[in-house]
């Protein structure tokens, strides 16, 4: 009998209820990670000094993540569910067009716009609660 070639063989393992959505992301999520650790590593080699494995590393990085982007682009373009596609353009629009949130802020000592102080006023009490503090006041 020839030997079989491993790489010529089918995977023994399934994924059940694994739509080929979710196989491609999953598969464009490691290459995601591998490229972080990759780009992680070249910083470390720029610390260290070392020119050539530094931009070597980067190259792959960079090669790494265009493939995560592919695999990406693959599962929104085999995705049945148009939810799914509709939220992964919206994540890559996201990305793309983030702005910080920068709340407004007013210190202590400014003086707050007029209209704020109406706002921030206690409202008047109404009857019932006029009535019951007259009367707590009174029994004390």
């Amino acid at each position: 009998m020839p030997e079989e070639n491993p790489q010529d063989q089918e995977s023994i393992y399934t994924y059940k209820g694994n739509s080929p959505v979710e196989e491609y992301l999953e598969v464009a999520n490691i290459y995601n990670k591998e490229a972080k650790q990759l780009f992680e590593r070249a910083q470390q080699a720029l610390a260290e000094d070392r020119q050539e494995e530094a931009r070597l590393l980067n190259d792959i990085a960079i090669s790494r993540r265009e493939k995560a982007e592919e695999f990406e682009r693959a599962a929104k373009e085999k995705g049945d569910d148009p939810i799914v596609a509709e939220i992964l353009s919206y994540q890559q629009e996201l990305c793309e067009n983030y702005i910080p949130h920068t709340p407004t802020y007013v210190a202590p000592e400014d003086d707050l716009p007029a209209e704020w102080l109406e706002e921030f006023k206690r409202p008047k009490l109404g009857p019932i609660a006029r009535f019951v503090a007259w009367f707590g006041s009174w029994k004390s």
